[in-house]
């Protein structure tokens, strides 16, 4: 009945909402008495490509004028003031205000969006029911049965959410499809790790862990089998099983035992319905009534923290806690959360959320060359370059590591392969990954791992277009505005003129109005680190091959045979080099010179962004969703504890499990305070 009445309460705000963007919004300056003092400039300088008709990039500054606090599309208008701030607002070929217009634009959006006073906001925001991701069906599955079955291996691929990671509530629908895939699923566990002839060790564990009570002389099958289905059900749903579900679970396998099935046939046959079940599948919690914030249940905080950490289940030692109410008392999350980070589980950290974020879970799926023009582009070493990635950021956890040395690290991960074909370190022998120092202060920390480099580069070219845009987007949060539709890349003229170096290409393409203000944010940065070569090799020059007609200038000849001439024909090149130039600078004029010059800049420069991203990321992944204008004092609160604390790893983890959003949630629905 409760869920019945909020949904019937979000579904007619939701109408209303709709209703009122219908009829209203035909004007940004409707209601002059009430009219945000942007208003009159928005609607002559900007209505024309942003208003009720035309919708820029997805922007009406008729309908986002309306929505106040500005800090409602926070993350809207901070686009709007980055496009202001580099000149791409108005364009170029469009009437341009004034620079006294600009400026006071910029500033009043800078009142309502950067001077906010976030401390007023008290909203949690909800936490939506989904589906587990693929990831956490097989790891749940896995700790259920005590064995690793990765049934989801030809499931669809799982989308990227809004938040940026796969765990996104927005996009973990339980669709008819994919309920098609668990229904064989099902079918499939159940006859894997509970054969009927059990041969192997893990079968044996597998059924003392599910079988909890057998029937013999002394104990019923009814009581035996209400044992096992009460111990299963508790795990499946990750909280106590109500009468109603155990005797749902007990009539089935009296139906089944009826129907002349086995003892453990009928068994099998009531798991295999729990692991269809939505209370299996989907991650739910017990709603409330009332309009306020209210604490989670121990249960529920226990499947938050596992699914945060783990990516699975609660253990025993979490449900035993939420048994006696003690989980949620500060001292003992601390403890847990202590416990969890050292239990290989943890991995699913690096493995996921360092992956996701930082992109690298692309690497050997989307980001790879053609093993066979290039022998040494192998599976392992596309493993391995992933590994080191994620056992880096594991490394920042578990150490206890300070966040800036994510930027600036003396250590790394590599096996011989990765060591010797991308990074030059010819003494490292075995296949096994291991942690090794790092001596040279350009190759130090993720701007300088394979896995990071491959990411950001064309195929077999290096761009420091995305380079650039990787440190201002995904280190940093800041990212240049979106280009113009129909951007170009390099003219074939451009890409034909050997006389001129990359960096003066790259230049000259730039250099027109519409594309330099964000081009002098992006390229430097994306040029500092442009030693190294498309899959992170170091080089210091552009190596170049130019045919030439005589052998006598040549470098290197070729001979080919063809099936348009009868005769072999030899071809000459002249090899030349070009020094590669490694200056950048930052948004603010910082110059600096190569990836040590960068990463010291942006620790000088930009530590507060570094640290405000990877805060919003680590809460954002925790929550399963987008962050909210309303998640802002969360954010600031866990800023400052790590301000206090030397701005370590673990800190952040135990800020972020309790904090007010990971603890707390609201119905959905209720207007945002």
């Amino acid at each position: 009945m409760v869920e019945t009445k909020i949904i019937k309460r979000s579904l007619l705000k939701i109408f209303c909402a709709v209703a009122g963007l219908a009829i209203g919004h035909n004007s940004l300056a409707q209601d002059n008495e009430q009219a945000h003092p942007l208003v009159p400039l928005f609607e002559e300088n900007c209505a024309t490509c942003h208003g009720p008709t035309t919708q820029t990039a997805g922007i009406n500054f008729s309908a986002l004028m309306q929505e106040t606090p500005l800090v409602k599309n926070l993350e809207t208008w901070r686009r709007v003031i980055g496009a202001l701030e580099v000149g791409k607002m108005p364009p170029p070929e469009a009437p341009q205000p004034s620079d006294e217009t600009r400026a006071e634009m910029l500033t009043l959006l800078r009142q309502d969006i950067e001077e906010f006073d976030f401390s007023v906001l008290d909203n949690p925001g909800f936490e939506l029911m989904r589906r587990l991701t693929h990831t956490e069906y097989d790891n749940t599955v896995r700790d259920l049965f005590g064995v690793e079955l990765n049934v989801t291996e030809r499931f669809p691929t799982e989308l990227i959410g809004n938040s940026g990671f796969e765990n996104s509530s927005n996009t973990l629908f339980l669709q008819s499809s994919l309920m098609e895939r668990y229904i064989g699923a099902a079918q499939t566990i159940v006859d894997l790790a509970l054969p009927s002839e059990p041969t192997t060790d893990a079968h044996f564990l597998t059924r003392e862990l599910i079988y909890v009570m057998t029937p013999d002389a002394n104990i019923s099958e009814e009581a035996a089998s209400t044992a096992v289905f009460e111990s299963f059900l508790n795990k499946a749903y990750r909280r106590p099983v109500t009468d109603k579900e155990l005797s749902n679970a007990e009539e089935q396998f009296l139906a089944a035992r009826t129907s002349g099935l086995s003892y453990e046939g009928s068994i099998k046959q009531v798991i295999q319905s729990v692991l269809i079940s939505p209370k299996f599948l989907l991650r739910v919690e017990v709603g409330s009534e009332g309009a306020d914030s209210y604490r989670v249940n121990d249960y529920e905080l226990a499947s938050r923290l596992s699914y945060f950490l783990w990516a699975t289940m609660p253990d025993q030692e979490l449900f035993d806690l939420a048994a006696e109410d003690k989980l949620s008392d500060p001292e003992v999350i601390q403890q847990q959360l202590s416990r969890m980070l050292a239990d290989e589980k943890a991995n699913t950290l690096g493995d996921l959320f360092a992956a996701q974020w930082l992109g690298f879970h692309n690497v050997g799926t989307r980001i790879w060359l053609d093993p066979i023009d290039n022998p040494w582009c192998t599976d392992t070493l596309m493993n391995a370059m992933r590994d080191e990635t994620s056992m880096f950021f594991m490394s920042l956890l578990r150490d206890d590591l300070p966040i800036r040395t994510l930027i600036d690290a003396d250590f790394t991960f590599v096996n011989e392969e990765l060591a010797s074909t991308l990074y030059g370190m010819d003494y490292i022998r075995g296949d096994h990954m291991r942690r090794v120092p790092i001596y040279n202060p350009n190759r130090g920390g993720v701007l300088g791992h394979a896995s990071i480099l491959a990411l950001t580069s064309n195929y077999k070219t290096t761009s420091p277009v995305k380079r650039g845009v990787y440190v201002l987007d995904t280190i940093l949060g800041t990212p240049p505005p979106e280009p113009p539709p129909n951007v170009g890349i390099l003219s074939q003229e451009l890409q034909e003129m050997e006389e001129m170096s990359f960096r003066e290409k790259v230049e000259m393409h730039s250099s027109n109005a519409y594309c330099s203000g964000c081009h002098s944010r992006i390229d430097p940065i994306g040029f500092s680190m442009e030693n190294f070569a498309y899959f992170g090799q170091w080089r210091d020059t552009y190596d170049f091959r130019t045919r030439v007609d005589s052998p006598d200038e040549a470098d290197e000849s070729i001979t080919l045979n063809t099936e348009t001439s009868p005769d072999p024909i030899t071809i000459h090149f002249k090899n030349t080099r070009r020094p590669i130039s490694a200056g950048g600078s930052l948004p603010d004029g910082t110059r600096f010179d190569g990836p040590a010059g960068l990463k010291e800049a942006l620790l000088r420069d930009r530590h507060d962004d570094l640290i405000r991203q990877v805060v919003s990321k680590m809460l954002a992944y925790s929550l399963g969703r987008q962050l909210e204008y309303y998640d802002e004092p969360a954010v600031l609160k866990i800023i400052a504890a790590l301000e206090a604390n030397d701005y370590r790893f673990q800190t952040l983890l135990e800020e972020v499990v309790a904090s007010y959003p990971f603890q707390y949630k609201k119905n959905p629905g209720e207007e945002i305070h």
